[in-house]
């Protein structure tokens, strides 16, 4: 089915659906241009014209008023608004039922009564008047349009003066088309990857007639290109991936802006609120009041639109699946308007009015506190201190002074008027505020807030230290022995006759090798390998805990102070100490979803086991970080590792050098020494009954 808008005689649209004022082409209604006030609606009746489509007969007790109409699709209908005119019927609703029409809908204020004919498809209109009667001829689908040809014909002239390209705010790619009449019909439509945006009976002059490559700009588009194709010009889009693109026009502007398809994931989400998110709405306006276009943005959201006064003029405008808010967006900024929304009411005034006008009630707002009268009340704490709050206050009235140049304003800028003033009594922990009434009643709904109980938090640390010593012994004790039963070798005991004065076994031997070499006389010359390993593993464990409210500092030490003494010839003997303490500092915060974030300082000092000319060595450990660790589970923190290997070797002189053989003669051990710190931290919060986003 072709265009309805094409019907009427403007050209194809850019758009379907669409929003059209369209002329009442009637020459007849020239002359009764004139709308009387007391004029009013006696009868509707709708007629089925054979072969040619529906008529719908308004009757009037008086020369009929010219009306403002509408053609809305989606569903596909016609409003007509006759400004000063009554009503009289008691139907809200006429039936139709033609091929044409479905029903006709009739509603009426004090200013106008309306008409709603609901088109079953969408057809071309013709109005007359017949003395006291306004006749609207809806065309059947099949009937053509006569002047179609000759209105396509005349738009040849018109044409295009400048195509440019530009990047948007969030990387959209935008094709911004000046045209030389807003009128001229556009027909926008998507072709794969390409936009194709076609100016019907209008030509692109030579001079813009050219190819642009605009991957440099870094948008979904990667060419722009102005042709034409018969009487018609062309600018084809180019884009890449997935994208949604969106036209519009404000006045001689013609915007189609691309932008990449977005998917509803939790990482956008975020950018999704910022968003339009307005029901989308299709407009096609030529030269129509911009106080219709409010209005009937009005009555598409259910929103109550103020216009000022001053907000006058009209605006042609062409806008296709655009979300409402951002359509209002554009008639505001291609007419110099602005808005403010309170509840469901949006003003819409020029953007200096607006300014005034919030200037004008910050003056009053200011005046009226200047002269409103001062009240006292009081305020016992439970939780916080009266004199954080106080301090709270002080700082935002000293804050709000230094960043305003106008003094008038200081009281509506800080938590209390430029006349309010706040005492505290540190015994009762009661805050006594003297102020106006709206300032007290500010001052106490912020109080309450944080006049909250503190999550406790309990924080457990566990030090410990390891330590494995591993040690390797090897030697060779030599030795005589003699039988005590010298006539009995095989049965007799031995008994050690002294040593040779080599001794070189292990200290402390956990296995022994005897071996007889030579019997010399009663005695034997004997040989022991004496071997030891040794494996120490020892554990110092501390167990700090502590518990404190959330972003508050707690402390524990443990421990002691060593004395070291000194002397000098004019102090004489003195005495200091040197602490060697266990100590945990921490700070937790708890945040919004119970993790703890802590800052902690631990340090774990002592007593060692060199000792120096001034005293004892103190050994240091100590540990200081910022770690977020969720409630009740433990992390650990680095420790500090070290590793000593000792190696020595005890021999005879001169035999403990013979190769191979001098091994009988030495003593050789090693030693592996590793000892590790770490530090365990566990944190719980006590209470998690009260949240202080409550």
């Amino acid at each position: 089915m072709k265009d309805s808008v094409e019907k009427l005689g403007f050209g194809k649209s850019i758009m379907s659906p669409f929003i059209r004022q369209f002329a009442l082409t009637t020459m007849a209604m020239a002359v009764f241009q004139v709308a009387h006030a007391d004029v009013a609606i006696t009868n509707i009746i709708p007629l089925q014209v054979p072969g040619q489509g529906t008529e719908i007969r308004v009757m009037f007790n008086g020369l009929p008023p010219q009306p403002q109409a509408y053609q809305l699709e989606q569903p596909s209908r016609l409003v007509l608004d006759f400004n000063k005119a009554t009503q009289n019927l008691k139907q809200s609703t006429i039936p139709v039922a033609t091929a044409e029409a479905k029903s006709v809908d009739l509603s009426s204020d004090a200013t106008r009564s309306r008409l709603t004919v609901n088109l079953a498809n969408a057809g071309a209109f013709t109005t007359r008047i017949e003395g006291n009667t306004f006749i609207l001829k809806v065309n059947s689908a099949t009937s053509t349009s006569a002047n179609q040809a000759t209105k396509v014909a005349a738009q040849a002239q018109q044409g295009i003066n400048k195509i440019d390209f530009q990047r948007g705010n969030k990387g959209e790619g935008q094709v911004v088309v000046n045209l030389n009449d807003p009128n001229m019909p556009v027909d926008v439509k998507q072709q794969g990857n390409k936009i194709l945006v076609r100016f019907l009976g209008n030509k692109i002059p030579a001079n813009l007639i050219k190819r642009l490559n605009v991957n440099d700009f870094a948008t979904p588009v990667s060419s722009v290109e102005a042709y034409n194709d018969g009487r018609n010009g062309v600018i084809s889009v180019n884009a890449n991936g997935s994208f949604d693109y969106m036209a519009y026009q404000a006045e001689k502007s013609l915007t189609i802006s691309v932008a990449k398809k977005e998917e509803t994931t939790a990482n956008n989400a975020a950018h999704a609120a910022r968003a339009y998110t307005g029901k989308k709405i299709s407009l096609d306006f030529q030269d129509i009041e911009v106080r219709r276009v409010l209005q009937l943005l009005a009555d598409f959201t259910g929103m109550n639109i103020v216009a000022s006064d001053t907000v006058q003029g009209n605006i042609t405008l062409r806008l296709k699946d655009v979300p409402w808010d951002q359509a209002l967006d554009i008639i505001m900024k291609t007419k110099g308007l602005d808005k403010r929304k309170n509840g469901n009411v949006i003003w819409v005034a020029p953007v200096t009015e607006l300014l005034k006008s919030e200037e004008d009630e910050a003056k009053a707002y200011s005046q009226s506190v200047k002269l409103a009268p001062l009240q006292t009340e009081t305020m016992q704490l439970n939780y916080v201190k009266a004199a954080d709050v106080k301090k709270m206050i002080d700082d935002a009235a000293s804050k709000a002074s230094n960043g305003s140049n106008n003094t008038s304003d200081e009281g509506m800028r800080s938590l209390m008027s430029s006349r309010g003033s706040i005492v505290i009594d540190n015994r009762t922990n009661t805050v006594i505020i003297n102020d106006t009434a709206a300032k007290i009643e500010q001052l106490k709904g912020i109080i309450s807030q944080i006049d909250l109980p503190v999550k406790q938090v309990m924080i457990e640390a566990r030090i410990v230290r390891t330590q494995i010593d591993l040690s390797h012994e090897l030697g060779v004790k030599w030795g005589l022995t003699k039988p005590t039963n010298a006539s009995s070798w095989d049965q007799g005991k031995y008994t050690s006759s002294g040593s040779l004065g080599v001794d070189l076994g292990a200290s402390t031997s956990y296995g022994t090798l005897s071996l007889g070499l030579l019997r010399l006389g009663s005695s034997i010359l004997d040989l022991q390998l004496a071997a030891s390993q040794s494996d120490g593993k020892s554990e110092v464990l501390s167990t700090p805990k502590v518990m404190t409210g959330d972003k508050q500092e707690a402390l524990i030490r443990s421990g002691m102070k060593i004395p070291y003494s000194s002397s000098s010839a004019n102090t004489g003997t003195t005495t200091t100490f040197q602490e060697a303490v266990l100590e945990l500092k921490v700070v937790p915060s708890i945040t919004p979803d119970n993790k703890v974030q802590m800052k902690l300082d631990i340090s774990k000092d002592t007593l060692g086991s060199e000792l120096t000319d001034a005293g004892y060595a103190i050994n240091v450990n100590k540990l200081q970080t910022n770690v977020l660790v969720a409630d009740g589970e433990t992390i650990v923190l680095g420790g500090l590792y070290e590793d000593e290997v000792t190696n020595s070797v005890k021999k005879v002189p001169v035999l403990g050098d013979i190769p191979v053989l001098g091994n009988l003669f030495k003593n050789s051990q090693r030693s592996d020494s590793k000892r590790e710190l770490l530090i365990f931290i566990t944190p719980r919060i006590i209470d998690d009954t009260v949240s202080r986003n409550h």
